[in-house]
Protein backbone atom coordinates (compact mmCIF):
# COMPACT_ATOMS: atom_id res chain seq x y z
CA UNK A 1 0.00 0.00 0.00
CA UNK A 2 1.31 3.45 -0.91
CA UNK A 3 0.45 6.48 1.22
CA UNK A 4 -1.82 9.05 -0.43
CA UNK A 5 -0.21 12.46 -0.90
CA UNK A 6 -2.14 15.53 0.21
CA UNK A 7 -1.50 17.00 -3.24
CA UNK A 8 -3.21 14.10 -4.99
CA UNK A 9 -6.94 14.40 -5.81
CA UNK A 10 -7.83 11.62 -3.35
CA UNK A 11 -5.85 13.33 -0.61
CA UNK A 12 -7.61 16.63 -1.19
CA UNK A 13 -10.95 14.80 -1.11
CA UNK A 14 -10.21 13.21 2.30
CA UNK A 15 -9.05 16.56 3.71
CA UNK A 16 -12.21 18.27 2.46
CA UNK A 17 -14.42 15.49 3.87
CA UNK A 18 -12.68 15.71 7.24
CA UNK A 19 -13.13 19.47 7.36
CA UNK A 20 -16.79 19.13 6.43
CA UNK A 21 -17.42 16.55 9.17
CA UNK A 22 -15.67 18.81 11.69
CA UNK A 23 -17.88 21.76 10.75
CA UNK A 24 -21.00 19.59 10.97
CA UNK A 25 -20.05 18.32 14.41
CA UNK A 26 -19.30 21.85 15.67
CA UNK A 27 -22.58 23.18 14.29
CA UNK A 28 -24.51 20.26 15.78
CA UNK A 29 -23.00 20.89 19.21
CA UNK A 30 -23.72 24.62 18.98
CA UNK A 31 -27.30 24.16 17.84
CA UNK A 32 -27.86 21.51 20.50
CA UNK A 33 -26.75 23.97 23.16
CA UNK A 34 -29.06 26.64 21.81
CA UNK A 35 -32.04 24.28 21.74
CA UNK A 36 -31.42 22.89 25.19
CA UNK A 37 -31.18 19.29 23.99
CA UNK A 38 -30.51 16.43 26.34
CA UNK A 39 -26.79 16.11 27.22
CA UNK A 40 -24.75 13.35 25.66
CA UNK A 41 -24.34 10.09 27.63
CA UNK A 42 -20.93 11.19 28.92
CA UNK A 43 -22.34 14.53 30.08
CA UNK A 44 -25.28 12.78 31.72
CA UNK A 45 -22.92 10.64 33.81
CA UNK A 46 -20.81 13.62 34.88
CA UNK A 47 -23.84 15.78 35.71
CA UNK A 48 -25.72 12.97 37.46
CA UNK A 49 -28.88 13.20 35.36
CA UNK A 50 -32.17 12.01 36.80
CA UNK A 51 -35.39 11.38 34.87
CA UNK A 52 -38.82 11.93 36.44
CA UNK A 53 -41.73 10.03 34.88
CA UNK A 54 -45.34 10.78 35.90
CA UNK A 55 -47.46 7.67 36.52
CA UNK A 56 -50.95 9.04 37.03
CA UNK A 57 -54.49 8.23 36.05
CA UNK A 58 -55.39 4.75 34.83
CA UNK A 59 -52.67 2.18 34.31
CA UNK A 60 -53.21 1.28 30.67
CA UNK A 61 -51.30 0.07 27.64
CA UNK A 62 -50.52 3.59 26.44
CA UNK A 63 -48.87 4.42 29.78
CA UNK A 64 -46.95 1.14 29.62
CA UNK A 65 -45.58 2.04 26.19
CA UNK A 66 -44.55 5.51 27.45
CA UNK A 67 -42.74 4.05 30.50
CA UNK A 68 -40.86 1.50 28.41
CA UNK A 69 -39.75 4.18 25.96
CA UNK A 70 -38.48 6.39 28.79
CA UNK A 71 -36.59 3.53 30.44
CA UNK A 72 -34.81 2.78 27.16
CA UNK A 73 -33.87 6.44 26.86
CA UNK A 74 -32.56 6.52 30.45
CA UNK A 75 -30.38 3.48 29.75
CA UNK A 76 -29.15 4.96 26.48
CA UNK A 77 -28.19 8.24 28.16
CA UNK A 78 -26.76 6.46 31.23
CA UNK A 79 -28.82 8.38 33.76
CA UNK A 80 -28.22 7.94 37.45
CA UNK A 81 -31.83 7.21 38.35
CA UNK A 82 -35.42 7.19 37.13
CA UNK A 83 -38.06 8.47 39.56
CA UNK A 84 -41.67 7.42 39.00
CA UNK A 85 -44.09 9.95 40.51
CA UNK A 86 -47.01 7.64 41.21
CA UNK A 87 -50.59 8.66 41.95
CA UNK A 88 -52.99 6.09 40.51
CA UNK A 89 -55.91 3.95 41.62
CA UNK A 90 -54.88 1.14 39.27
CA UNK A 91 -55.97 -0.09 35.87
CA UNK A 92 -55.32 -2.97 33.49
CA UNK A 93 -53.55 -6.05 34.81
CA UNK A 94 -51.82 -6.71 31.47
CA UNK A 95 -50.41 -3.17 31.35
CA UNK A 96 -49.13 -3.45 34.93
CA UNK A 97 -47.42 -6.74 34.07
CA UNK A 98 -45.67 -5.12 31.09
CA UNK A 99 -44.50 -2.23 33.28
CA UNK A 100 -43.29 -4.61 35.97
CA UNK A 101 -41.23 -6.59 33.47
CA UNK A 102 -39.68 -3.42 32.04
CA UNK A 103 -38.74 -2.13 35.51
CA UNK A 104 -37.23 -5.44 36.63
CA UNK A 105 -35.11 -5.65 33.47
CA UNK A 106 -33.94 -2.02 33.56
CA UNK A 107 -30.25 -1.38 34.27
CA UNK A 108 -31.02 2.09 35.65
CA UNK A 109 -31.84 2.60 39.33
CA UNK A 110 -35.62 3.00 39.52
CA UNK A 111 -37.47 4.76 42.33
CA UNK A 112 -41.18 4.61 43.06
CA UNK A 113 -42.28 7.87 44.71
CA UNK A 114 -45.89 7.52 45.89
CA UNK A 115 -47.66 10.87 45.85
CA UNK A 116 -51.12 10.01 47.13
CA UNK A 117 -52.07 6.50 46.04
CA UNK A 118 -50.47 3.45 44.50
CA UNK A 119 -53.41 1.05 44.48
CA UNK A 120 -54.13 -2.15 42.59
CA UNK A 121 -52.09 -2.29 39.35
CA UNK A 122 -50.17 0.85 40.41
CA UNK A 123 -48.99 -1.01 43.53
CA UNK A 124 -47.34 -3.67 41.33
CA UNK A 125 -45.52 -0.93 39.39
CA UNK A 126 -44.31 0.60 42.66
CA UNK A 127 -43.09 -2.69 44.13
CA UNK A 128 -41.08 -3.38 40.96
CA UNK A 129 -38.84 -0.34 41.54
CA UNK A 130 -35.46 -0.62 43.26
CA UNK A 131 -36.48 1.84 45.98
CA UNK A 132 -39.80 3.13 47.32
CA UNK A 133 -40.41 6.51 48.91
CA UNK A 134 -43.82 7.70 50.06
CA UNK A 135 -45.34 11.05 50.92
CA UNK A 136 -46.92 11.42 54.38
CA UNK A 137 -50.53 10.23 54.18
CA UNK A 138 -50.05 8.21 51.00
CA UNK A 139 -51.08 4.56 50.66
CA UNK A 140 -50.23 1.46 48.67
CA UNK A 141 -51.96 -1.91 48.15
CA UNK A 142 -55.62 -3.00 47.69
CA UNK A 143 -54.82 -5.00 44.57
CA UNK A 144 -57.49 -7.70 44.28
CA UNK A 145 -58.23 -8.19 40.56
CA UNK A 146 -61.84 -7.57 39.57
CA UNK A 147 -64.08 -8.05 36.53
CA UNK A 148 -66.33 -5.36 35.14
CA UNK A 149 -69.61 -6.87 33.94
CA UNK A 150 -71.49 -3.95 32.42
CA UNK A 151 -72.07 -1.59 35.34
CA UNK A 152 -71.49 -4.33 37.93
CA UNK A 153 -68.17 -5.27 39.54
CA UNK A 154 -67.37 -8.88 40.37
CA UNK A 155 -64.37 -10.53 41.99
CA UNK A 156 -62.09 -12.33 39.56
CA UNK A 157 -61.82 -16.11 39.58
CA UNK A 158 -59.42 -17.78 41.97
CA UNK A 159 -56.93 -18.58 39.20
CA UNK A 160 -56.61 -14.89 38.29
CA UNK A 161 -56.19 -13.91 41.94
CA UNK A 162 -53.48 -16.55 42.30
CA UNK A 163 -51.69 -15.38 39.15
CA UNK A 164 -51.79 -11.71 40.19
CA UNK A 165 -50.61 -12.61 43.68
CA UNK A 166 -47.66 -14.38 42.07
CA UNK A 167 -46.81 -11.19 40.16
CA UNK A 168 -46.68 -9.21 43.42
CA UNK A 169 -44.68 -11.83 45.29
CA UNK A 170 -42.13 -12.27 42.52
CA UNK A 171 -41.62 -8.50 42.27
CA UNK A 172 -41.16 -8.29 46.06
CA UNK A 173 -38.65 -11.13 46.01
CA UNK A 174 -36.69 -9.48 43.20
CA UNK A 175 -36.45 -6.24 45.21
CA UNK A 176 -35.81 -7.96 48.58
CA UNK A 177 -39.11 -6.86 50.14
CA UNK A 178 -41.43 -8.89 52.41
CA UNK A 179 -43.12 -11.40 50.16
CA UNK A 180 -46.04 -11.98 52.54
CA UNK A 181 -46.97 -8.30 52.59
CA UNK A 182 -46.98 -8.16 48.81
CA UNK A 183 -49.18 -11.24 48.51
CA UNK A 184 -51.58 -9.91 51.15
CA UNK A 185 -52.30 -6.91 48.92
CA UNK A 186 -53.92 -9.30 46.43
CA UNK A 187 -55.17 -12.41 48.24
CA UNK A 188 -57.42 -12.06 51.29
CA UNK A 189 -57.00 -15.75 52.17
CA UNK A 190 -53.37 -15.34 53.28
CA UNK A 191 -52.87 -15.80 57.03
CA UNK A 192 -53.36 -12.76 59.25
CA UNK A 193 -50.45 -10.39 59.87
CA UNK A 194 -50.50 -9.12 63.47
CA UNK A 195 -50.91 -5.39 63.67
CA UNK A 196 -51.66 -5.02 59.96
CA UNK A 197 -54.57 -7.13 58.78
CA UNK A 198 -56.87 -9.98 59.72
CA UNK A 199 -57.43 -13.06 57.60
CA UNK A 200 -60.07 -12.28 54.98
CA UNK A 201 -58.91 -8.67 54.53
CA UNK A 202 -56.89 -7.07 51.73
CA UNK A 203 -53.76 -5.24 52.84
CA UNK A 204 -53.33 -1.52 52.21
CA UNK A 205 -50.19 0.06 53.66
CA UNK A 206 -50.01 3.67 54.78
CA UNK A 207 -46.71 5.49 54.48
CA UNK A 208 -45.93 4.94 58.18
CA UNK A 209 -46.91 1.25 58.24
CA UNK A 210 -44.94 0.63 55.03
CA UNK A 211 -41.86 2.26 56.60
CA UNK A 212 -42.32 0.35 59.85
CA UNK A 213 -42.53 -3.05 58.11
CA UNK A 214 -39.68 -2.54 55.65
CA UNK A 215 -41.78 -1.99 52.56
CA UNK A 216 -40.77 1.64 52.12
CA UNK A 217 -37.26 3.12 52.24
CA UNK A 218 -38.30 6.50 53.67
CA UNK A 219 -41.17 8.95 54.04
CA UNK A 220 -40.37 12.21 52.22
CA UNK A 221 -42.34 15.35 51.42
CA UNK A 222 -41.06 16.15 47.94
CA UNK A 223 -38.91 15.05 45.02
CA UNK A 224 -36.08 17.08 46.55
CA UNK A 225 -36.29 14.78 49.56
CA UNK A 226 -36.01 11.77 47.27
CA UNK A 227 -32.95 13.28 45.56
CA UNK A 228 -31.29 13.96 48.92
CA UNK A 229 -31.88 10.35 49.95
CA UNK A 230 -30.23 9.28 46.70
CA UNK A 231 -27.37 11.79 47.16
CA UNK A 232 -28.38 13.34 43.83
CA UNK A 233 -29.55 16.76 45.02
CA UNK A 234 -27.27 18.44 42.46
CA UNK A 235 -28.37 16.22 39.56
CA UNK A 236 -29.77 17.56 36.32
CA UNK A 237 -33.52 16.88 36.33
CA UNK A 238 -35.32 15.75 33.16
CA UNK A 239 -39.10 15.86 33.61
CA UNK A 240 -40.82 13.83 30.92
CA UNK A 241 -44.30 14.01 29.46
CA UNK A 242 -45.95 11.79 26.86
CA UNK A 243 -45.88 13.10 23.32
CA UNK A 244 -49.13 14.29 21.79
CA UNK A 245 -49.21 11.09 19.74
CA UNK A 246 -48.84 8.98 22.89
CA UNK A 247 -51.61 10.95 24.61
CA UNK A 248 -53.95 10.33 21.67
CA UNK A 249 -52.92 6.66 21.45
CA UNK A 250 -53.47 6.24 25.19
CA UNK A 251 -57.00 7.64 24.80
CA UNK A 252 -57.74 5.53 21.72
CA UNK A 253 -56.53 2.33 23.40
CA UNK A 254 -58.77 2.84 26.41
CA UNK A 255 -60.95 -0.31 26.41
CA UNK A 256 -64.24 1.65 26.49
CA UNK A 257 -63.18 3.99 23.68
CA UNK A 258 -61.89 1.06 21.61
CA UNK A 259 -65.18 -0.80 21.94
CA UNK A 260 -67.15 2.32 21.01
CA UNK A 261 -64.99 2.97 17.92
CA UNK A 262 -65.31 -0.63 16.74
CA UNK A 263 -69.08 -0.72 17.25
CA UNK A 264 -69.71 2.61 15.51
CA UNK A 265 -67.41 1.66 12.63
CA UNK A 266 -69.13 -1.71 12.21
CA UNK A 267 -72.67 -0.29 12.14
CA UNK A 268 -71.71 2.58 9.85
CA UNK A 269 -70.44 0.08 7.27
CA UNK A 270 -73.44 -2.23 7.71
CA UNK A 271 -75.92 0.60 7.19
CA UNK A 272 -73.92 1.95 4.29
CA UNK A 273 -73.80 -1.37 2.45
CA UNK A 274 -77.36 -2.51 3.17
CA UNK A 275 -79.34 0.75 3.34
CA UNK A 276 -77.78 3.89 1.96
CA UNK A 277 -75.18 2.85 -0.56
CA UNK A 278 -71.60 4.06 -0.28
CA UNK A 279 -71.18 7.63 0.94
CA UNK A 280 -70.23 9.79 3.92
CA UNK A 281 -71.35 7.24 6.50
CA UNK A 282 -69.10 4.59 4.98
CA UNK A 283 -66.07 6.88 5.11
CA UNK A 284 -66.87 7.70 8.73
CA UNK A 285 -66.96 3.97 9.52
CA UNK A 286 -63.55 3.50 7.91
CA UNK A 287 -62.19 6.41 9.98
CA UNK A 288 -63.46 4.73 13.16
CA UNK A 289 -61.70 1.50 12.23
CA UNK A 290 -58.54 3.43 11.31
CA UNK A 291 -58.54 5.05 14.76
CA UNK A 292 -59.29 1.70 16.41
CA UNK A 293 -56.36 -0.10 14.80
CA UNK A 294 -54.08 2.94 14.49
CA UNK A 295 -54.03 3.65 18.22
CA UNK A 296 -53.08 0.07 19.03
CA UNK A 297 -50.44 -0.03 16.29
CA UNK A 298 -48.88 3.21 17.56
CA UNK A 299 -48.72 1.85 21.11
CA UNK A 300 -47.23 -1.45 19.86
CA UNK A 301 -50.21 -3.32 21.30
CA UNK A 302 -50.88 -5.01 17.98
CA UNK A 303 -49.14 -5.54 14.67
CA UNK A 304 -50.24 -5.34 11.06
CA UNK A 305 -51.29 -8.98 11.26
CA UNK A 306 -54.34 -7.82 13.24
CA UNK A 307 -55.31 -5.38 10.49
CA UNK A 308 -54.68 -8.01 7.82
CA UNK A 309 -56.84 -10.58 9.60
CA UNK A 310 -59.66 -8.07 9.99
CA UNK A 311 -59.56 -7.03 6.32
CA UNK A 312 -59.49 -10.66 5.16
CA UNK A 313 -62.38 -11.51 7.48
CA UNK A 314 -64.45 -8.56 6.24
CA UNK A 315 -63.83 -9.50 2.59
CA UNK A 316 -64.85 -13.11 3.26
CA UNK A 317 -68.09 -11.97 4.90
CA UNK A 318 -68.87 -9.61 2.00
CA UNK A 319 -68.23 -12.47 -0.44
CA UNK A 320 -70.60 -14.68 1.55
CA UNK A 321 -73.31 -12.01 1.53
CA UNK A 322 -73.12 -10.74 -2.04
CA UNK A 323 -71.38 -13.47 -4.08
CA UNK A 324 -71.66 -16.93 -2.55
CA UNK A 325 -75.25 -18.00 -1.78
CA UNK A 326 -76.11 -19.43 1.61
CA UNK A 327 -73.82 -19.50 4.64
CA UNK A 328 -70.86 -21.87 4.82
CA UNK A 329 -67.13 -22.14 5.24
CA UNK A 330 -66.51 -18.67 3.76
CA UNK A 331 -68.69 -16.91 6.32
CA UNK A 332 -67.35 -19.00 9.20
CA UNK A 333 -63.77 -18.25 8.13
CA UNK A 334 -64.57 -14.53 7.93
CA UNK A 335 -66.02 -14.46 11.44
CA UNK A 336 -63.03 -16.45 12.77
CA UNK A 337 -60.55 -14.03 11.17
CA UNK A 338 -62.31 -10.97 12.62
CA UNK A 339 -62.46 -12.58 16.08
CA UNK A 340 -58.74 -13.43 15.87
CA UNK A 341 -57.92 -9.82 15.01
CA UNK A 342 -59.93 -8.61 18.01
CA UNK A 343 -58.10 -11.05 20.31
CA UNK A 344 -54.74 -9.73 19.05
CA UNK A 345 -55.78 -6.10 19.48
CA UNK A 346 -57.11 -6.54 23.01
CA UNK A 347 -54.17 -8.67 24.08
CA UNK A 348 -55.84 -11.91 25.12
CA UNK A 349 -58.94 -14.09 24.92
CA UNK A 350 -60.37 -13.01 28.29
CA UNK A 351 -60.14 -9.28 27.48
CA UNK A 352 -61.36 -9.87 23.93
CA UNK A 353 -64.42 -11.83 25.10
CA UNK A 354 -65.29 -9.02 27.50
CA UNK A 355 -64.84 -6.48 24.70
CA UNK A 356 -67.02 -8.55 22.34
CA UNK A 357 -69.71 -8.75 25.01
CA UNK A 358 -69.74 -4.95 25.23
CA UNK A 359 -69.78 -4.68 21.42
CA UNK A 360 -72.79 -7.02 21.26
CA UNK A 361 -74.57 -5.09 24.03
CA UNK A 362 -73.99 -1.79 22.21
CA UNK A 363 -75.13 -3.38 18.94
CA UNK A 364 -78.39 -4.49 20.58
CA UNK A 365 -78.97 -0.94 21.80
CA UNK A 366 -78.29 0.43 18.30
CA UNK A 367 -80.61 -2.17 16.73
CA UNK A 368 -83.45 -1.19 19.06
CA UNK A 369 -82.79 2.48 18.34
CA UNK A 370 -82.84 1.89 14.57
CA UNK A 371 -86.04 -0.16 14.86
CA UNK A 372 -87.80 2.69 16.64
CA UNK A 373 -86.28 5.64 14.80
CA UNK A 374 -86.05 4.08 11.33
CA UNK A 375 -89.67 4.70 10.26
CA UNK A 376 -89.64 8.24 11.66
CA UNK A 377 -86.38 9.15 9.92
CA UNK A 378 -87.42 7.27 6.74
CA UNK A 379 -84.16 5.31 6.80
CA UNK A 380 -85.62 2.19 5.20
CA UNK A 381 -87.85 3.73 2.53
CA UNK A 382 -85.91 2.01 -0.23
CA UNK A 383 -87.10 -1.35 1.14
CA UNK A 384 -90.76 -0.34 1.43
CA UNK A 385 -93.20 -0.81 -1.46
CA UNK A 386 -95.18 2.44 -1.46
CA UNK A 387 -97.43 1.87 -4.51
CA UNK A 388 -100.77 0.22 -3.93
CA UNK A 389 -101.34 -2.69 -6.34
CA UNK A 390 -104.97 -2.09 -7.19
CA UNK A 391 -107.09 -3.69 -9.90
CA UNK A 392 -107.57 -0.23 -11.41
CA UNK A 393 -103.80 -0.12 -12.00
CA UNK A 394 -103.97 -3.44 -13.80
CA UNK A 395 -102.94 -5.76 -10.99
CA UNK A 396 -104.82 -9.04 -10.59
CA UNK A 397 -104.81 -11.57 -7.80
CA UNK A 398 -103.07 -14.90 -8.32
CA UNK A 399 -105.25 -17.98 -8.45
CA UNK A 400 -104.52 -19.78 -5.18
CA UNK A 401 -105.15 -23.18 -6.76
CA UNK A 402 -103.28 -22.71 -10.03
CA UNK A 403 -100.50 -25.17 -9.06
CA UNK A 404 -102.63 -27.83 -7.37
CA UNK A 405 -102.29 -29.97 -10.51
CA UNK A 406 -98.54 -30.34 -9.90
CA UNK A 407 -99.02 -32.33 -6.70
CA UNK A 408 -97.23 -35.73 -6.93
CA UNK A 409 -95.77 -34.88 -10.34
CA UNK A 410 -92.07 -35.48 -10.98
CA UNK A 411 -89.51 -33.15 -12.51
CA UNK A 412 -85.79 -32.23 -12.55
CA UNK A 413 -83.96 -29.42 -10.78
CA UNK A 414 -82.35 -26.92 -13.14
CA UNK A 415 -80.59 -25.07 -10.30
CA UNK A 416 -79.42 -26.04 -6.81
CA UNK A 417 -82.14 -25.89 -4.17
CA UNK A 418 -80.89 -24.63 -0.79
CA UNK A 419 -83.76 -24.52 -0.08
CA UNK A 420 -85.13 -22.33 -2.88
CA UNK A 421 -84.42 -23.14 -6.51
CA UNK A 422 -85.90 -23.85 -9.93
CA UNK A 423 -87.23 -27.14 -11.26
CA UNK A 424 -88.64 -28.25 -14.60
CA UNK A 425 -91.96 -30.05 -14.16
CA UNK A 426 -93.50 -31.18 -17.40
CA UNK A 427 -92.68 -28.58 -20.05
CA UNK A 428 -92.50 -25.57 -17.70
CA UNK A 429 -90.07 -24.22 -15.07
CA UNK A 430 -91.28 -23.37 -11.59
CA UNK A 431 -89.85 -21.75 -8.46
CA UNK A 432 -89.71 -24.54 -5.90
CA UNK A 433 -88.58 -25.11 -2.36
CA UNK A 434 -86.93 -28.27 -1.06
CA UNK A 435 -88.42 -29.91 2.00
CA UNK A 436 -85.26 -29.19 4.01
CA UNK A 437 -82.43 -31.09 2.32
CA UNK A 438 -80.04 -29.51 -0.15
CA UNK A 439 -80.76 -30.72 -3.69
CA UNK A 440 -78.13 -30.45 -6.38
CA UNK A 441 -78.78 -29.36 -9.95
CA UNK A 442 -80.03 -32.06 -12.34
CA UNK A 443 -81.57 -34.29 -9.68
CA UNK A 444 -85.03 -35.90 -10.07
CA UNK A 445 -87.64 -34.52 -7.67
CA UNK A 446 -91.29 -35.04 -6.88
CA UNK A 447 -93.84 -32.47 -5.69
CA UNK A 448 -94.93 -33.42 -2.18
CA UNK A 449 -96.91 -30.31 -1.23
CA UNK A 450 -98.57 -27.28 -2.84
CA UNK A 451 -99.68 -24.28 -0.77
CA UNK A 452 -101.01 -21.54 -3.04
CA UNK A 453 -97.96 -20.52 -5.08
CA UNK A 454 -95.52 -22.43 -2.89
CA UNK A 455 -94.34 -25.69 -4.44
CA UNK A 456 -92.42 -28.07 -2.11
CA UNK A 457 -90.32 -30.81 -3.70
CA UNK A 458 -88.30 -33.76 -2.47
CA UNK A 459 -85.42 -35.50 -4.19
CA UNK A 460 -86.22 -38.91 -5.66
CA UNK A 461 -83.47 -41.26 -4.58
CA UNK A 462 -83.06 -44.42 -6.55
Amino acid sequence: MHPISNDQPAGRFYRLAGLLLLLISLFSGFSGTLRGQTPSPAQAVNAGSVMIIPISGEIDSGLSFFLQRMLRRAEREQMKAVILEINSNGGLVTAAQEMKDALLKSNVTTVGYVKGRALSAAALVTISCHRIYMEPGSEMGAATPIKLMGTAIEAAEAKFVSAFRGEFESAAEARKRPKTLAGSMVDKDIDAIPGLRKRGEILTLTSESALQHGFCDAVVTSVDGVLRRLSLEHATIHRTEPTSGEVVARWLTNPNVSVLLFTIGFWCLVLEFLVFGWGLLGWFGLVCFALFFGGHLFAYMAGFEAVLLFVVGALLLLAEIFVIPGFGITGISGIAAICASIVIVFGGIYTAVYALAKIIALSIVMTVALYNLGPKLRLFDRFVLKEAMTTEAGFVAVDGHAFDKLLHMEGTTVSPCHPGGIARIGQDKYDVTSDGDFIERGRPVTVIEVEGTKIVVREVKG
